[in-house]
């Protein structure tokens, strides 16, 4: 197959649906790791040797598909950055938790918040909430009937304010979906989106005074 036939190929999966692309590039990284596995002798046949050759060949397939898709290039990035910041936020949830059972003052600000959606797709709507129900004291326990809100409850209103609470929800997770939305469908931010990062500075600017 030459370099042109590659090319074609790739860029329908583009259009069509990054979904299978990426669906490929696991199973490539997957089987490579297999085949390290089986027959190279010096790789230990252990979990931490698996998990070593999936990424390698996992990394080496996803340099080779940036040249022909810089778009995935940078949406396997976006993916790895939601990727961090839900580990973040899921330690730093079970910390603050942890430490609000062990410790004799209780400190817990609760409130349900009606926090502004920019989501649209059902799918994206159910990642967002699966995701943040994941996080300790953080429960959505609801959507508008217009899919333009989410009804968070909250035992910490981050900020202490309902502004600075909204804030944290928007330019999370809920940010990091819209930039993994956009490059996947090719697609521009909502608008309601980019308005996000003024808000939010308007909001850093409140309370610094």
């Amino acid at each position: 197959m030459n370099l042109l036939t590659w090319e074609t190929t790739y860029e329908f999966l583009n259009k069509d649906d990054m979904v299978i692309l990426f669906v490929i590039h696991l199973l490539f990284s997957f089987y490579g790791s297999y085949l390290v596995l089986e027959k190279i002798s010096f790789v230990p046949e252990t979990a931490g040797g698996a998990v070593f050759a999936f990424l390698f060949f996992y990394t080496m397939f996803w340099l080779v598909l940036s040249v022909f898709h810089r778009r995935y290039f940078t949406l396997v990035i976006q993916l790895m950055r939601l990727l961090r910041y839900f580990i973040k936020e899921f330690v730093r949830s079970n910390v603050r938790l942890t430490k609000e059972i062990i410790t004799p003052r209780i400190n817990i600000q609760p409130a349900v918040v009606k926090v502004p959606l920019t989501l649209q797709s059902d799918m994206d709507v159910m990642i967002l909430t699966n995701i943040s129900n994941l996080t300790p004291g953080t429960l959505i326990v609801g959507i508008s009937e217009d899919k333009r809100y989410l009804f968070v409850h909250t035992i910490y209103l981050e900020g202490g304010s309902l502004s600075s609470f909204k804030y944290h929800m928007q330019e999370g997770f809920e940010k990091k979906l819209l930039q993994i939305t956009a490059l996947s469908k090719d697609v521009k931010i909502p608008r309601a989106a980019s308005k996000m990062s003024d808000k939010s500075k308007e909001i850093n600017k409140t309370k610094k005074r």
